[in-house]
This record gives C-alpha cells, sequence and structure tokens, in this order.
C-alpha cells in the first residue's frame, strides 16, 4: 500500500510583520557567519602566516619548534571552527545519514555550547524520507530551540507512526512559541510540505510536533 503524503496545514498567508522577521533573523545568521570568518578565521589565518614567517628566520632550533607547534595549534583551533560553522550552516550528517544522526549531532553541539544534555529517543529510518524533508524538520528543530539556550529540560523523539508517517516531537520545559515565531514556523514547514502541529500551552511541555513519511526502524 502506497503511504500518504502529510497533508499540509490550512494556514493563512504569513503576515507582512512576519515576513520582516523572518528576513531580519536570516540576515542576523549571515552576519554571525560573516563576522565569524572576518573576526576569527581571518584572524587565525594572518597568525598563521605571521608564525610561518617567524619560524622561517628563527635560527633557534627550539624556538622554530614553538613556532611550528603554535601553527599546527591555531590550524587545529582553526579547523575545528570551520567545521561549527559549517554546521551552522548545513548539518553534515543530513545527506548520508539522515535526521536522526543530523538531531544527535546537533544535541552533542548544544551540550557543548549550553551544557544542555537531551533525552534522545530517536529511531533510524527504513527508508529514510526524502532528505529536503528531513532537512525541512531539522530546520523547524532549529528556529524552535534557537532563542532558548537556557532550557533545563529537553527531550527530541523521532518514531514510527502509522501509514508510513515519522512523527518527530520536541518537548522542552521552555514558554511555547511567541506568535510571530509560531507564524514562522508553519510556513516554513507548509513550505516544505511538512505538516506540523503546535500544541502550545494546551498541551504542557510539547512544542513541536511533525510529521514527514518514512518507515522507521528502532536505532
Amino acid at each position: 500500500m502506497t503511504a500518504r503524503t502529510p497533508a499540509a496545514p490550512d494556514t493563512p498567508s504569513i503576515p507582512a510583520d512576519a515576513l520582516r522577521e523572518l528576513y531580519a533573523r536570516q540576515e542576523a545568521e549571515r552576519r554571525v557567519v560573516a563576522r565569524a570568518l572576518h573576526n576569527e578565521i581571518g584572524q587565525a589565518l594572518s597568525a598563521i602566516k605571521m608564525s610561518a614567517h617567524l619560524a622561517d628566520d628563527e635560527d633557534d632550533a627550539i624556538q622554530r619548534r614553538q613556532d611550528l607547534a603554535d601553527i599546527v595549534r591555531i590550524a587545529d583551533d582553526t579547523v575545528a571552527r570551520l567545521r561549527d560553522l559549517y554546521a551552522d550552516l548545513r548539518p553534515p550528517q543530513i545527506d548520508t545519514l539522515g535526521l536522526a544522526a543530523s538531531l544527535r549531532g546537533e544535541a552533542e553541539r548544544w551540550q557543548a555550547r549550553w551544557g544542555l544534555v537531551p533525552r534522545l529517543r530517536l529511531a533510524d529510518p527504513a527508508p529514510r524520507a526524502d532528505a529536503a524533508l528531513e532537512l525541512a524538520a531539522f530546520r523547524l528543530v532549529q528556529d524552535l530551540l534557537l532563542p532558548l539556550p537556557t532550557l533545563a529540560s529537553l527531550e527530541l523523539r523521532l518514531s514510527a507512526a502509522r501509514a508510513g508517517f515519522a512523527v518527530l516531537e520536541v518537548h522542552h520545559d521552555g514558554p511555547a512559541p511567541d506568535p510571530l515565531t509560531a507564524a514562522l514556523l508553519q510556513s516554513r514547514a507548509t513550505a516544505a510540505g511538512l505538516a506540523l502541529h503546535l500544541p502550545g500551552e494546551a498541551q504542557a511541555g510539547m512544542r513541536l510536533r511533525v510529521e514527514l513519511p518514512a518507515t522507521m526502524a528502532d536505532a
């Protein structure tokens, strides 16, 4: 039996103020990346170049080894920062390993950044959903949680559902999304062809539920 495609919810057109907020958030994200490339990566490359010149001109063998060690250390830090920036732009696991692996990787980043250790109940798809749908679902989770770095409790669930649906749920102890954020999330989900449910305060703790077509197997 062919699995049905989730029907997009009946949502009104996104309001003009929500569109302005969306554009503002996108520009803010671009500024963060641009600033990191200029201030962090650019300065690191300059430091590598300077250390290389110092090592080239250094007659003292011990100092030369120290200069070379500095180059290796700065290069390692720069590569790590570039990987972090890349993960901000696109989850590295999404194309090859899928949504569950991407959420696990993002959970590790939350722990490193904020000390938040999410509870994960994730299943791996067999077969996977379309990669574009997986990425859209991942972005919805990011957009929901980005303003909430001080959460004490977070749980992500990805499991099989009836009729070939995979169900992704986010539970946390923070506030429900404000109306503007809810409108942005709903509009993005609708544009991607996902069925998104934002229960709000009626269901304490559950902040997002999204359905995407997939057959899931327990991890």
